[in-house]
């Protein structure tokens, strides 16, 4: 990857102007565009961007006198998460102790100005730390960009202040955050009609898509304490085989959504006809005719399908984790090979359809002859059993060791 593109931390007072800035981020756009079409991790080219945005805040944050007060610049939202495309928003939190005197507004205005005339997509908001907790309160994707906040410049004690309020119990429990995030996730599926196959689709919102990603990330930062996939995995909320899945399937999308930012000229996540063609050939998608843009759907709608299905079954793993959804009951042995303990139906083996996959068939007679009984997903850091039996999906083996689909 280049490194070519001068940082704002080299720039004179008098440079710090919309032209000289302008510039400045079209040279850090061809570059990364350069890198992109040359195959460069698009996670390197994401965090370079990132990176070059909080080297940008920390120069305004001193050239307009902040570094005077005792406020804090908190990254919030997807920048807070480090995941900046070329047209993402930039979301902020100014953090402070008291109201803004109206020299300390004006110069927050100034900023802001410099920033929309760069053409940047800034949201911003001006909190106390109790502000922040009741309005988090109040509003769940408040609440879930605080979880995400991270310190960019200003007093590190304030920020702290607003971690230990916004991580202690007393702040959307786990379990009443999982519950949420679920019914939000059902209700932004029902927008789609829950399906993923749209022909211009939501690269952001679609099932199956980023935010499906999302949505487990906040339930297991909230729950386990793990702010990234890597974590996820390295505390045994995820196995090595679910983390690689999801971080390429992540990557997949993120690629894609790269080269729709890189194409279009205002913030959009839809892949439009009008742009299907230009994302492929940046994909380097070849082909005759419309060849190129059908693989490169036909690759997209694959990369929804995996994340839609990981999606499933980690949510359900979780519910058993952080709700103990009807777990706690007796269990009930259905034969030498299956039980039931409350609504689910369990193998009572280790790897027993690797070993005897004519077990399918038994588990779904089992399931027949008691509609009550939901198919059980694997227990945490537990052994094979079937999944998904609504789809026809089984995962089997230890988690997602083994996977075979019957369609």
């Amino acid at each position: 990857m280049t490194d070519t593109v001068i940082t704002p931390q080299h720039l004179g007072d008098d440079q710090l102007d919309p032209i000289t800035l302008k510039a400045q981020f079209q040279q850090l756009l061809e570059q990364q565009k350069q890198d992109f079409l040359a195959n460069v991790p698009v996670a390197e080219l994401v965090y370079q961007r990132t990176d070059y945005m909080d080297a940008l805040l920390a120069r305004l944050w001193h050239h307009f006198g902040f570094d005077q007060s005792p406020f804090a610049l908190v990254a919030v939202g997807g920048y807070g998460r480090r995941e900046l495309h070329p047209l993402s928003d930039i979301d902020l939190l100014l953090l402070c102790q008291a109201p803004l005197d109206s020299h300390q507004q004006q110069s927050l205005s100034d900023l802001l100005t410099l920033l929309w005339d760069l053409k940047l997509e800034v949201g911003h908001s001006v909190r106390t730390v109790e502000e922040c907790i009741q309005v988090g309160l109040d509003d769940l994707t408040v609440a879930t960009n605080l979880q995400e906040s991270r310190l960019l410049c200003g007093d590190p004690q304030l920020f702290e202040a607003l971690e230990i309020r916004v991580h202690h119990d007393s702040f959307w429990p786990s379990e009443h955050f999982y519950q949420a995030k679920v019914e939000e996730q059902k209700a932004r599926h029902r927008r789609y009609h829950d399906t993923a196959y749209k022909l211009e689709p939501d690269l952001k919102l679609s099932p199956g898509s980023l935010r499906d990603i999302h949505t487990l990330s906040w339930i297991a930062r909230r729950h386990f304490g793990a702010t990234s996939l890597r974590e996820m995995s390295d505390f045994g909320f995820l196995t090595d085989a679910e983390y690689r899945e999801l971080n390429e399937c992540q990557n997949v999308l993120w690629r894609i959504r790269f080269a729709l930012h890189l194409e279009l000229r205002r913030y959009d996540n839809r892949l439009t006809f009008a742009h299907q063609t230009s994302v492929a050939e940046l994909l380097g998608y070849r082909g005759d005719g419309n060849r190129a843009v059908e693989t490169m759907m036909k690759d997209f709608f694959r990369t929804l399908g995996r994340v839609g299905e990981l999606n499933k079954m980690l949510l359900q793993i979780f519910d058993q984790v952080i709700i103990d959804n009807g777990r706690s009951g007796e269990v009930d042995v259905l034969s030498d090979d299956f039980q039931r303990c409350g609504q689910t139906i369990e193998a009572r083996k280790p790897a027993l359809f690797q070993a005897r996959p004519d077990t399918i068939l038994d588990m779904m007679l089992h399931i027949a002859d008691d509609t009550s009984i939901e198919p059980s997903l694997p227990q945490p850091y537990g052994s094979c059993v079937p999944l998904d039996v609504g789809s026809i999906t089984f995962y089997v083996g230890k988690r997602m060791h083994e996977k075979s689909s019957w369609r």
